[in-house]
């Protein structure tokens, strides 16, 4: 099952685009797509969502009680100025992520690290064109800031799926994008429009023109009004309805009262059912500055109604494919001529436009999963981490008692503890009772869904057996790109994972003492740690960290503190989780520990190995302790890039062919180093 997060702007009263993306998801199929929405603002407590949506926490909520607006607008800002907390709150992981906008809702969704992702643009973009203000002024400023935050974001995505051509040519023209661009027209339930149409309703003894929409300052009704004024002037046999609600409306009824219009313009407010009023007239007009799509037109033509608009939206559309009404400009008198016409002509009959099921449901739906499909596919088969070709073996931790490990196949185990998931590729060679250990280090760019097993191909060329550990720190977000094995809250995954390969090792028959744990970076810091846990195994640790408080890279460190900890204060509980010092002196052992460090490399050594020797210095409470070798290089071409594969696994044959340290020095105040 596909799992798909879409971000919309908000869940309020079911109108609108809010009411297009629910008649979609709704019809999607829930066996196949578990689907979860993000809202930005919830204006309402209802729903038309089905009960199998997950509709997630919005970010601003109207109905909360005692409701706070600036103080959730600063909350709602400080989440769209940091990518990092984003992440946090959205911490599932997602095959693809739709941003059912442009503006906000694609902001957020370039954010989110993982998984395809699709813009889909629902509304029109050219309030976005600074190019028609004055170089300076406040305004364009303003206007080329937004259009180079859109431009910069628009990159992020796989896919940009658009609802009409005025969207598709805008794009183009605005941002020069052509490519990867796909046509979804909204739609609409033309079986469940039919039926209503013929609801009976109160109508009019006269010639009736309809138009829908908020009464406000974008669908420009009082040019309708100004038109009926003009008509009125030759003709009194004709009604125009206005059915929607808002701010406008004491505008709009002073200027009918003002221009004695009462029995030529009345405005019914919100109807439920709009489909009557509309199949019985003589056209549905539509004035509105801009639209995305407007599917009261694409209604309008289903029920056999001609349509009058302004070049918006769908309409020039409709009107090059199907010849169903007229397209005009913001003038007054035209538009009244048009209507004059169309009272000349008409005479009750309805027209008849087959617009075919290009603007179905169904056909939405279709179009819309084939390209979620798609993408997620392009995706899959361009992304870097790939599953990896081997047979996969998944138990749960308190089985590991009765597993018995396959011998000479390389498999991956997955043993599940606290529904957390501890990956393990493995080689057991029948001929070889010796054993190394590898942990990955940084996987560059994150977004790590499979089990990553770094120099998994040198399991081949070993002569010796070989084990490889995931560390499922990665999975607790996408954002991350290096772990150290922190885990979440209390639970530890790195001493977790460490002691269910010990179970592991001894069912392998093999001895810790016959055992080496490799690593480099924060490869190095976790193998450092685990020969904490697998007492009797060596280590070699190339270019590790040693205090990871002290990594240079202080984002890395502030990622995993952040998605690690509900509570990033309880991390300071754990010192242990992030210093190999802290961790010898609270378990008060130290492995044998072969430690390779290049000397060209600053961040190895001002912030690692120099701040670790003199913090050595006083390490307490040490009851056993190997010694510590390091091993210095000067390799400035290397940096902090570990050693050649040849080298180190000749080194690592060295370190296991070694006789095994019996000797444990006393309890000391600083081990020998």
């Amino acid at each position: 099952m596909k799992k798909l997060l879409f971000i919309t702007w908000s869940v309020s009263y079911g109108y609108g685009t809010e009411k297009s993306l629910a008649d979609v998801l709704n019809r999607m199929d829930q066996t196949k797509y578990e689907i979860h929405v993000l809202p930005l603002f919830k204006n309402a407590n209802n729903s038309i969502f089905h009960h199998h949506i997950k509709v997630l926490d919005s970010l601003i909520d109207y109905t909360a009680e005692s409701f706070d607006e600036q103080k959730a607008f600063e909350a709602y800002y400080a989440l769209l100025a940091n990518p990092l907390q984003f992440n946090k709150r959205i911490q599932e992981k997602y095959d693809c992520i739709i941003a059912c906008n442009h503006n906000a809702p694609s902001y957020f969704a370039s954010y989110l690290k993982g998984g395809s992702k699709i813009l889909w643009i629902r509304g029109d973009m050219r309030e976005l064109d600074y190019r028609g203000f004055e170089k300076g002024t406040q305004q364009y400023k303003q206007v080329k800031q937004e259009y180079d935050m859109q431009a910069n974001v628009l990159k992020c995505f796989d896919a940009i799926a658009v609802i009409s051509d005025v969207v598709q040519n805008t794009l183009a023209d605005l941002f020069g994008i052509t490519e990867n661009v796909v046509k979804i027209s909204n739609s609409v339930d033309s079986e469940k429009i039919l039926l209503l149409s013929e609801e009976k309703v109160d109508l009019p003894d006269k010639t009736l023109f309809t138009t829908l929409g908020r009464l406000d300052y974008n669908k420009n009704q009082i040019l309708l009004l100004k038109a009926a004024r003009e008509v009125k002037k030759q003709r009194d046999d004709f009604v125009v309805y206005l059915l929607g609600e808002g701010e406008d409306r004491p505008k709009l009824q002073a200027y009918i009262d003002e221009n004695g219009l009462e029995e030529n313009v009345k405005i019914l407010g919100f109807m439920e059912n709009p489909y009557p009023y509309i199949k019985n007239s003589a056209a549905t007009v539509l004035t509105s500055l801009s639209e995305g799509f407007s599917l009261v037109l694409v209604e309008s033509v289903l029920l056999h109604t001609p349509v009058i608009s302004t070049d918006v939206g769908v309409a020039k559309e409709l009107m090059e494919h199907y010849h169903c009404g007229d397209l005009i400009d913001y003038d007054e008198k035209e538009l009244a001529s048009v209507l004059l016409r169309y009272l000349n002509k008409y005479d009750g009959y309805q027209a008849s436009f087959s617009i075919g099921n290009e603007y179905d449901i169904r056909t939405e739906v279709e179009k819309t999963v084939n390209l979620i499909e798609e993408v997620i596919q392009r995706t899959n088969a361009g992304t870097k981490m790939k599953k990896l070709p081997y047979p996969e073996i998944t138990i749960h931790d308190y089985e590991l008692d009765s597993y018995e490990v396959r011998n000479d196949c390389m498999y991956i185990l997955r043993v599940i503890k606290n529904d957390v998931p501890y990956e393990y590729l493995i080689h057991r060679r029948r001929n070889s009772d010796q054993l190394l250990v590898f942990n990955n280090g940084a996987i560059a760019d994150g977004n790590v869904s499979v089990p990553v097993f770094q120099r998994h191909s040198w399991a081949k060329i070993l002569k010796t057996s070989s084990v490889f550990c995931m560390d499922p720190t990665f999975y607790l977000n996408r954002y991350l790109q290096i772990g150290w094995g922190i885990g979440k809250n209390e639970d530890y995954y790195l001493e977790n994972s460490s002691l269910i390969l010990k179970k592991l090792i001894g069912k392998m028959g093999i001895r810790l003492e016959d055992t080496v744990i490799y690593g480099t970076s924060a490869g190095g810091y976790l193998s450092i740690i685990m020969g904490i846990y697998l007492k009797g195994a060596k280590v070699v640790a190339d270019n590790a960290q040693l205090d990871i408080r002290n990594w240079i890279f202080k984002d890395a460190l502030d990622s995993v503190v952040t998605f690690s900890f509900d509570n990033i204060g309880a991390a300071l509980s754990f010192r242990e989780r992030f210093s190999v010092l802290d961790a010898f002196e609270k378990h008060h052992y130290v492995p044998k520990i072969y430690l390779h460090v290049n000397l060209c490399s600053k961040a190895d050594n001002s912030t690692q190995l120099v701040p670790f020797l003199k913090a050595a210095e006083a390490m307490a409470s040490i009851r056993e302790y190997h010694d510590m070798e390091i091993l210095l290089h000067y390799n400035p071409e290397k940096g902090h890039n570990g050693i050649d594969m040849e080298e180190a696994i000749q080194f690592l044959y060295k370190v296991l062919d070694e006789a095994p340290v019996t000797e444990l020095h006393e309890e000391t105040n600083c081990g020998k180093i």
